[in-house]
């Protein structure tokens, strides 16, 4: 596994700026503090966040791009907050990543799209809703670029400059995506979007790392998928889509991760 930044950030997450309290959901910052910057060339930034803790029971790996604000934000209060409870630093990295992973309006649909293609089922589990509660140490949230990264101070999309096409996110891809998927073998690998699914590819062609149950095909949970997510979920009839999505290749994707699950 790669050396966790942790202790390198501990005393700026000690000291992490909150206006009311230090609970999830308190307050959104428009931006993360300099003390926190690990790397910045030209607009592209990237900050620590504790993302890196891994999950040795995972069954399941969701896989996005970076870590939105709103997530980072959401981890490094939970990390605060347990660090002045005087908790360790696995413990402080394992609730961090727990709670923070995938957290904000991209749960709720994540959740469905999940569901809709049987992942539940797989896991002998009601929904997966409780990959979030009772059933968390299944669960390995990650992303391609495992610390929250920026383009000219807004969330990183995986796209100018490409995931492969800056050092500094091959880098992490190298030193922290790789490791980290070469220990869950035994999980299913959901990336959420196309651009996971080429950090995977990258990995495997680069690293040699495999993981033999992957998922495509899952659009990405995010607001800006409204449309592919309701057609995923069959609440959108094919005839009032737009010309934005493809509702051949969401039907295929489906119907494949389908057939995965229930082998």
């Amino acid at each position: 596994m790669p050396q966790s930044l942790f202790p390198r950030y501990r005393d700026a997450i000690a000291h992490y700026p909150t206006d009311s309290g230090t609970g999830t959901g308190a307050r959104k910052p428009a931006a993360l503090p300099e003390d926190l910057l690990i790397s910045r060339d030209g607009p592209l930034s990237i900050y620590y966040a504790p993302f890196e803790h891994p999950s040795p029971k995972a069954k399941v790996v969701l896989l996005g791009i970076t870590p939105g604000l709103t997530q980072a934000d959401n981890a490094l209060r939970i990390a605060r907050t347990e660090l002045e409870a005087g908790s360790n630093e696995q413990d402080i990295l394992r609730k961090a990543r727990q709670g923070g992973a995938f957290s904000g309006k991209m749960r709720t649909p994540l959740i469905a799209m999940l569901d809709c293609v049987g992942l539940n089922a797989y896991l002998g589990i009601n929904s997966c809703a409780s990959l979030f509660d009772e059933h968390r140490d299944w669960l390995q949230s990650m992303s391609a670029i495992v610390f929250p990264t920026f383009v000219d101070g807004k969330n990183y999309g995986g796209s100018n400059p490409t995931l492969t096409g800056h050092p500094a996110l091959r880098a992490l891809m190298t030193s922290h995506l790789a490791p980290m998927l070469d220990t869950l073998q035994d999980a299913v690998i959901v990336p959420l979007g196309p651009k996971p699914e080429a950090a995977i590819g990258w990995v495997a062609a680069n690293h040699g790392v495999r993981p033999p149950l992957v998922l495509r095909g899952m659009p990405h949970p995010s607001g800006s998928n409204a449309e592919r997510i309701a057609y995923f979920l069959g609440r959108k009839p094919r005839e009032a889509l737009s010309n934005k999505t493809n509702p051949d290749k969401y039907d295929q994707a489906k119907a494949l991760m389908k057939a995965l699950l229930k082998q």
